[in-house]
């Protein structure tokens, strides 16, 4: 987060929390105006919170969504036909 640089306002930030691996992910829009990044060991989002947070307060136009949580979907198993 230290090193995070944006090329222009965000207009949103997005966070979103993925509870089977405990991996949270701070994502931008426009997606040109910065890369996400991600944060492991963050199952509650509260680190991806507090740097959107710290983001929101140098663009105050910016919006916060987030943050949403989910589950990984399972690998989808390959069904094949005896014949």
């Amino acid at each position: 987060m230290e090193t995070l640089r944006l090329r222009g306002n965000p207009e949103r930030i997005f966070i979103s929390v993925d509870e089977s691996t405990g991996k949270s992910t701070v994502s931008f829009f426009p997606a040109e105006v910065g890369s996400p990044f991600q944060h492991d060991g963050d199952k509650d989002g509260s680190r991806a919170l507090k740097d959107a947070k710290s983001i929101l307060a140098k663009y105050p136009a910016c919006t916060l969504h987030g943050p949403h949580f989910h589950a990984a979907r399972p690998a989808k198993a390959r069904i094949r036909k005896r014949a």
